[in-house]
């Protein structure tokens, strides 16, 4: 290395310390900006109604524990989170059985009509859900299952015009060789599914289950025109119990909130592996 080289190497590695310097700042700002609204609810979940009212300090003049009794005692909040994760486990297995199946038999399977049958599929995530409220609800009425679980978990085991096209998408990524190795072996359909394509995209299926949980975890409309009786509902119909007309505790409100976050943040961590891989995977893809 000669003298003349040596200025110019230590220029460059002062300019990347000087931008390793600067990227660490900014993630350490975005981290604070991201963080401050869930710590600022947190602190308020410890503090009186009154004091949320009256005091203009975030800091709480007094500590309690009453907001988080109020969610279990003044609304069956334990019951309602029962309901609602019943609902949300059998919604999402329905969902993710059925749009596997659709999406195989759409990307490996031949039949006349395939192309405009996933064109139709597609089509529909057009159509606003708004669109389908009174025709779902005649169905529902028709099987008699108004305020009964199955209203909510039944429609969702129809499948997923997304799901359909994000599975069918991956599927069309495996190799028609490894199918017709498997149909050659003497595998059946059903075995070709689950146990030759259902272990090649159970990164896109984790986050499918993720997304299908969260839609129906976190329904608010579904439970409040399907279900009428209180210990029937789902937690996210719970909250606005203690929504008043002239006045809301905020504090309870916000308590119950950081409790029903508790069901999707254990879902998060199950299939957070399988997520960061259909990630990768659909990056490359």
């Amino acid at each position: 290395m000669t003298s003349d080289q040596q200025p110019v190497i230590a220029s460059r590695g002062a300019t990347r310390t000087v931008a390793t310097t600067l990227s660490y700042l900014v993630l350490a700002i975005a981290t604070v900006v991201v963080l401050a609204p869930f710590l600022l609810t947190v602190i308020t979940t410890f503090r009186p109604n009154h004091d949320y009212i009256t005091s203009r300090s975030i800091w709480p003049q007094e500590w309690t524990l009453d907001n988080y009794t109020s969610v279990f005692v003044e609304i069956p909040m334990g019951q309602m989170i029962f309901n609602g994760l019943f609902i949300a486990v059998l919604a999402t297995a329905g969902n993710l059985l059925s749009s596997v199946l659709a999406a195989f038999a759409l990307a490996k399977l031949r039949f006349p009509g395939r192309g405009g049958l996933f064109g139709l599929t597609v089509f529909t995530l057009l159509i606003p859900g708004a669109v389908t409220l009174i025709p779902l609800y005649t169905i529902i009425r028709a099987l008699g299952l108004v305020d009964s679980p199955w209203a909510l978990i039944l429609p969702m085991w129809t499948g997923s015009a997304f799901a359909v096209f994000f599975l069918r998408q991956h599927m069309m990524g495996v190799p028609n060789e490894l199918y017709e190795a498997a149909v050659l072996d003497g595998c059946s359909t059903p075995g070709v599914i689950f146990r030759v394509f259902l272990p090649l995209v159970r990164g896109p299926l984790g986050i499918l289950a993720i997304l299908n949980f969260l839609a129906s975890w976190n329904d608010l409309l579904g439970p409040l025109i399907y279900l009428n009786s209180p210990e029937k509902m789902t937690p996210t119909v719970g909250l606005t119990y203690f929504q008043g007309q002239y006045t809301t505790n905020f504090p309870v409100i916000l308590a119950g909130a950081l409790v029903i976050v508790i069901p999707t943040t254990v879902m998060f961590l199950i299939f957070n592996r399988q997520l960061r891989q259909g990630m990768l995977v659909s990056g490359l893809k």
